[in-house]
């Protein structure tokens, strides 16, 4: 099964629009959803927020025979491919939230200062765990005894300087969790200093880093032999080397860190997460992202887009348009239903009231498909007033898969004919 990709750069989830008496309804509008059972039966499309890629595309049409470069050119419109340096990558670790670095003995661990100064961390019984913590504006390591007890060391590099933590026999760093768990890294881990705190950021080369990303963003497993979907992960290996090369390109001046571990960002997992079919498909595409206009373009991606991609005005390479190749894939999200009560619409936006009528009143277009278009607004009514919503909105707060879906129940009437208490 894919990965849900519901949260993006973006993606703009607001909340409340309005609070008023019902108003009449732009010509645009569905009609407004008058339900006698109470009930409201939300039928949709896609999982995610459509834009770009779809996963489950970019699977069926490799099933239909398409190359990787044909899959991006079709998603990416009036993109180009190019080719980019192996360069570092700076990675926030975003689930260490305790603004200390703790990391797990083992042979072969050095400290080291950004004037070169490198200190060989020992090992024995005496050292259960480390620990690099911040001072005001100075670094400062610790060892855990057997008591539990943190100490001092003494012998640590210039407290002033940035740190960072490496093994130079394995080339990994066992990253002590806060809730006691491991997690094995690639590369060095240091402790950023960012306002008045301090996170934990991995740095790693940027083929090294994908190798934890495309299998926790697309399955593996579609590109064996017996699934045929190989040039599906070698688009998300382009897509993936992309995206993490644009964000770090606009990351502002000073920022401690290149890119999140999350799907604010796009999901990095730990070293036990890698795959031998992605870390082919990474090999087979080495170096090369899409461009627009010479840099590296906007490669967002999505789980699946209903049949029909999202765009984003502001990028003409993310263009709505319909997509054929999801029906090849198994998508299970090309059609899903979610029935809603009034208790839960009342209790979701109890300033209505008695819930009365819910009304789609506009959409971004999109020509195909029964929906007309991803939702933009939408009103609930009651009889104490009604409330207007994103789509985006409406779409969190009863976690439905898509803003791409349509309204339907017992009974449907012109809107005129909904009136509600103002």
């Amino acid at each position: 099964m894919p990965f849900p990709r519901v949260i993006r750069s973006l993606l703009a989830v607001t909340g409340v629009l309005a609070l008023a008496g019902a108003t009449a309804a732009p010509a645009s509008a569905d009609d407004a959803l008058v339900p006698t059972d109470g009930k409201v039966v939300v039928t949709g499309h896609g999982w995610g927020h459509g834009r770009g890629m779809s996963q489950y595309g970019a699977y069926g049409a490799a099933r239909q025979g398409l190359s990787a470069e044909a899959i991006l050119a079709f998603y990416y419109t009036g993109t180009t491919l190019g080719t980019l340096a192996n360069s570092t990558m700076r990675v926030w670790i975003s689930a260490d939230t305790d603004g200390k670095l703790h990391f797990r003995p083992q042979s072969g661990l050095v400290v080291y200062d950004s004037a070169g100064k490198t200190v060989k961390l020992p090992t024995g019984k005496k050292y259960t765990k480390w620990r690099i913590s911040r001072s005001g504006s100075k670094r400062v390591l610790y060892y855990r005894n057997t008591k539990g007890t943190y100490v001092k060391y003494g012998k640590a590099p210039a407290a002033t300087r940035t740190w960072w933590v490496k093994n130079t026999k394995t080339g990994t760093v066992k990253l002590a969790m806060p809730d006691g768990s491991t997690r094995t890294y690639p590369g060095t881990l240091a402790l950023n200093f960012t306002g008045s705190t301090a996170i934990t950021v991995n740095y790693l080369k940027l083929e090294t880093y994908l190798r934890s990303v495309v299998p926790a963003e697309m399955p593996a497993s579609w590109g064996s032999a017996r699934n045929g979907g190989f040039e599906a992960v070698k688009a998300q290996s382009v897509a993936a080397r992309t995206y993490a090369a644009r964000t770090r390109a606009n990351k502002p001046s000073g920022s401690v860190y290149d890119i999140c571990d999350s799907s604010s960002c796009q999901v990095y997992k730990p070293l036990g997460y890698r795959n031998a079919i992605s870390d082919a498909a990474i090999t087979a595409t080495a170096g090369t992202v899409v461009l627009y206009a010479g840099q590296p373009a906007l490669t967002e991606f999505t789980s699946s887009n209903g049949g029909w991609t999202a765009s984003s005005p502001q990028l003409s390479y993310l263009a709505s348009h319909q997509d054929p190749y999801e029906q090849y894939s198994g998508n299970p999200y090309a059609t899903w239903t979610k029935t809603l009560t009034a208790a839960q619409l009342q209790a979701a936006y109890p300033a209505i009231g008695t819930f009365a009528s819910i009304q789609v009143t506009a959409r971004t277009p999109a020509a195909a498909f029964e929906a007309g278009g991803r939702v933009a607004t939408i009103v609930v009514a009651g009889d104490k007033g009604s409330v207007s919503v994103t789509g985006a909105s409406f779409k969190s707060k009863f976690s439905l898969k898509e803003t791409f879906f349509a309204l339907s129940g017992a009974l449907v009437v012109n809107p005129a004919a909904v009136k509600t208490k103002g």
